[in-house]
């Protein structure tokens, strides 16, 4: 949470010359309102490094060795934010650093071109994947994976296989050990796509110990770097790969350009990252949050709890249930109401729990307050 006062995060004169009104941002670090707001010390690093010209390569090639260094990996490099990186990762295993299939893609003629995934880590997210022109291959249902499906979808064509990390995903299928262990009984990389599992900064490291092969995080999310940026890190000759299938070089991450100052943010976004207290920072959290959760205790007919769990709450949160059958509350009316409104104030609807929560990671002082009396005002 930031100690900057409410008034200058709404009363914003570059948004009031485009009319623009700014928003509370009560829903985490989602990315169509902005992800988070960088640390005044990495906008002032940005800056610096505006000043100055350096290539892109061997910049991106230095940071690398520091993301290397506290992920516990062989190498790094910073990428167009985990999408960025869930791309490079699979044309990556599919092309090497062969500079023809690297100018090949999205044509795989010739190459590998197959990944695997459980079916219950399929979704939206997955889909980039295919941009390289691989096919994914689903294996197990929605229930879970067995072993023996997972061992059944290896072919000469597979590339990787992949498994997801993210808050509210089920983790019913075979767990990243067991995937691993038998991936690389065939000789077949793993590829996590952990965009959104910080905190706790812990899962730097985790996932490669679990033996994960290349691993992409958000750089704008809690790490609270530039919101375009992301981390991959991995295998040396699979980030060697992935360098050589992304910008400047003429191939499928071409459009993916990550500038000197996006660097050198997310650099020293990470390294003031590494150094903060988790602990006392989840204290200030929950004592800010505080005074939002007594205010919505005075709803009738919701359920409101503060949670944190390291699967779906990773914070500290206000969670309100909204109960819809028997209080008959329209939740996408609601969320609309908000965002209309006077602050307005941007939260999202977890359909799963029929739910809508107060995450204090982007709040300035007092707007979980102001955020809490703008729901009591609509579902009182």
């Amino acid at each position: 949470m930031s100690s900057t006062s409410s008034n200058g995060s709404l009363n914003n004169p570059v948004f009031d010359e485009l009319g623009l009104r700014p928003v509370i941002h009560a829903a985490g670090t989602i990315t169509s309102y902005g992800g988070s707001a960088p640390r005044p010390e990495v906008m002032e690093a940005m800056a610096l490094a505006s000043q100055s010209f350096i290539g892109l390569q061997e910049l991106n090639e230095k940071v690398g060795e520091y993301i290397a260094q506290v992920s516990g990996a062989e190498a790094g490099m910073i990428v167009s934010g985990a999408a960025g990186g869930v791309v490079l990762s699979m044309a990556a295993c599919m092309t090497g650093t062969n500079p023809a299939k690297v100018r090949q893609l999205p044509n795989t003629d010739g190459m590998k071109d197959e990944l695997i995934i459980q079916k219950i880590h399929r979704g939206g997210y997955s889909d980039m994947y295919g941009f390289t022109g691989a096919t994914l291959v689903e294996v197990g249902s929605i229930d879970g994976t067995m072993e023996e499906e997972l061992e059944a979808a290896f072919t000469d064509r597979t590339a990787a296989v992949n498994f997801l990390f993210g808050p509210g995903v089920y983790q019913k299928g075979l767990s990243l050990s067991k995937v691993s262990e038998v991936a690389h009984a065939h000789g077949v990389p793993v590829i996590v796509d952990a965009a959104a599992m910080l905190p706790p900064k812990s899962n730097l490291r985790r996932y490669i110990s679990e033996g994960a092969d290349l691993v992409t995080f958000s750089g704008g999310k809690f790490i609270r770097g530039p919101q375009g940026t992301g981390l991959l890190f991995g295998r040396k000759d699979l980030i060697d790969a992935a360098i050589a299938n992304g910008p400047p070089n003429h191939s499928i991450g071409r459009p993916q350009k990550v500038t000197r100052e996006e660097m050198i943010g997310l650099y020293t976004a990470l390294k003031l990252f590494m150094e903060q207290d988790d602990d006392a920072l989840m204290a200030t959290y929950r004592t800010s949050i505080e005074p939002a959760y007594e205010v919505l205790q005075a709803l009738d007919g919701v359920e409101v709890s503060i949670e944190h769990d390291p699967m779906k709450y990773h914070v500290p949160t206000v969670v309100v249930r909204l109960n819809s059958e028997s209080t008959g509350v329209d939740p996408q009316k609601l969320l609309k109401d908000l965002l209309e409104g006077e602050p307005r104030v941007f939260i999202t609807y977890d359909k799963g729990v029929d739910s809508v929560s107060i995450n204090p990671i982007n709040l300035r002082d007092g707007e979980a307050s102001i955020a809490a009396r703008r729901l009591t005002e609509l579902l009182g």
